[in-house]
């Protein structure tokens, strides 16, 4: 792979960091599990990673200590911290780093206090490729794992033509599949898509909307939906969010609250009754 081909990943890298904030604090407002960290991965890419050098003593510490009190012969089955990281999973910081700290150390360059970020460590990197074209015999590994950190990196935030099967069914055709969501570059979600692989169809948010609308009044939507959702849908439909609000204060729809989540969740059939009263009441 040559310079050129690196320093592309590289300013790509740069640039999807900056969009991993947005993207944790955009993480951070969906439905939580119970026990998905807020931000999901996006925020762990966000943290600080420990130093290769520091981590590769501790190990060894570790490992010398184990064998020094196990009572095992055979030390085989035993964990010691020690295996490889999976590099489908490794920190991009992380991967950055094997290569900048040993960089930094032999041209002089040192952080001087200051903590590194991917940011910092690519822009590193790429002002001394050309010396490392010249002078690293692994620059052919090196180049390898600049671009899984990139890749790692598009597959936090979506990018580089990514999608992901949703629940929600096309209203569009008879074949009626599960809609294809297509992130696009907007960290905000303006540019985002939905397609049907059937018709093949886009929506736009408001589409969506309806089309996730159109499912929950199909037959068998005798069901609980989040309540992000359901207001979400009769937004899409012209209906102001205080009135929904203000019907599940005053109880006429059902709703209750996960104790173990606390994610909200309302009967959908209700609320879909007082929109539709709405809208007749007007007429």
């Amino acid at each position: 792979m040559s310079t050129t081909k690196v320093a592309r990943d590289l300013t790509e890298i740069t640039k999807l960091h900056e969009r991993l904030l947005a993207q944790a604090i955009q993480k951070a407002g969906a439905t939580i599990d119970g026990t998905s960290l807020p931000g999901g991965d996006a925020m762990v890419a966000l943290a600080h990673v420990a130093d290769p050098e520091t981590n590769q003593r501790r190990v060894g510490l570790a490992e010398e200590h184990h064998i020094a009190t196990c009572l095992r012969t055979d030390h085989a089955r035993c964990w010691t911290g020690s295996e490889d990281e999976d590099a489908d999973h490794e920190p991009v910081l992380q991967s950055l780093l094997f290569w900048s700290e040993q960089w930094r150390t032999e041209k002089g360059y040192p952080l001087e206090g200051r903590r590194p970020t991917i940011a910092t460590e690519a822009n590193l990197i790429r002002s001394l490729l050309d010396w490392a074209w010249d002078n690293l015999i692994e620059w052919d590994d090196f180049a390898r794992d600049i671009n899984r950190a990139r890749v790692r990196l598009e597959d936090l935030l979506y990018a580089g033509a990514r999608q992901e099967r949703t629940r929600i069914t096309c209203n569009r055709c008879d074949a009626g599949p599960r809609l294809l969501h297509l992130y696009g570059a907007e960290t905000d979600g303006s540019g985002d898509r939905w397609k049907c692989p059937a018709c093949k169809v886009r929506l736009d948010d408001r589409g969506v909307q309806e089309a996730h609308a159109a499912m929950l009044r199909s037959e068998g939507a005798e069901k609980w939906v989040p309540q992000a959702d359901a207001i979400g849908i009769l937004k899409a439909l012209g209906r102001s969010e205080n009135t929904v609000r203000s019907w599940l204060r005053r109880c006429q729809a059902e709703s209750y609250c996960d104790p173990i989540t606390h994610a909200v969740y309302v009967w959908w059939p209700s609320l879909w009754r007082l929109h539709l009263d709405g809208i007749t009441n007007v007429a």
